[in-house]
């Protein structure tokens, strides 16, 4: 298990910067409760940075809570898939779970047209998409205005290229969610109601998908394809957004 990063977040927001030095030294002082705590802080008031993430991922690691350290960990890699430390530290984890399931796959389109943007950076993807849409129309507006005969198929491939990124930057920001059993079982029934028959169980640090969530239940479905509904309370939410988890 890597240690955490001692890096700043954002120049010049010493607020910020103070919180994350205070973390910091709760984490390496071993006061995980109080790392975590101000971790939280920073999530709480919108500070979206792969390394708290990561750091806050260690901590709950460090206090034993398997569940929150897999949810945080997922999240620094959502932001950053090149993360190699999150990356380990996340299978440290997984490994350590009863059932080591792997992360539940995308849907089967965008594994097959957008395979390439999973090692891309959420920011880079944003700004590659933005920068590929004013080049596209900026090229359709010169094209019309000088009546330049340029090549109709180069400007059809950029406008197909600068789609393609936007769907991948809009995908980047909303994510299918993801969600982590929290507690030994979680039942996962055929309806919304505690005396609905249970379908089967998930385990700490088991990773699902969620695609409705109603009065406190989530549908939820395992990389295995089995689908239920589960209470909010016993799962931890990757997010976007963010939130902390159940206490325990």
């Amino acid at each position: 298990m890597n240690h955490l990063l001692m890096i700043a977040l954002i120049a010049g927001a010493n607020v910020y910067i103070d919180t994350f030095d205070q973390a910091n030294n709760a984490y390496m002082n071993n006061d995980y409760s109080k790392a975590i705590t101000l971790y939280e802080q920073l999530v709480n008031e919108n500070v979206a940075q792969p390394v708290v993430f990561y750091n806050l991922g260690n901590a709950y690691y460090r206090s034993g809570r398997l569940a929150p350290a897999i949810a945080n960990f997922e999240r620094a890699l959502q932001l950053d898939p090149t993360f190699e430390n999150a990356q380990e530290n996340l299978q440290t984890a997984v490994r350590q779970t009863k059932r080591q399931l792997e992360r539940p796959l995308p849907p089967d389109w965008e594994q097959s047209l957008l395979f390439w943007h999973y090692g891309l950076r959420q920011r880079t993807t944003f700004i590659v998409a933005a920068t590929l849409w004013l080049v596209f129309w900026s090229v359709l507006a010169v094209r019309k205005m000088r009546r330049i005969r340029s090549k109709r198929w180069a400007v059809m491939v950029l406008g197909m290229v600068a789609v393609a990124f936007g769907v991948s930057a809009w995908l980047k920001v909303h994510p299918v969610m993801l969600a982590v059993a929290d507690r030994d079982p979680v039942p996962v029934r055929y309806g919304t109601n505690e005396h609905d028959t249970i379908r089967f169980e998930l385990y700490v640090g088991d990773r699902v998908t969620v695609d409705k969530r109603i009065n406190g239940w989530s549908r939820v479905t395992t990389v295995e394809g089995e689908r239920g509904w589960a209470h909010d309370q016993d799962l931890v939410f990757v997010g976007p957004p963010y939130a902390p988890p159940p206490a325990p």
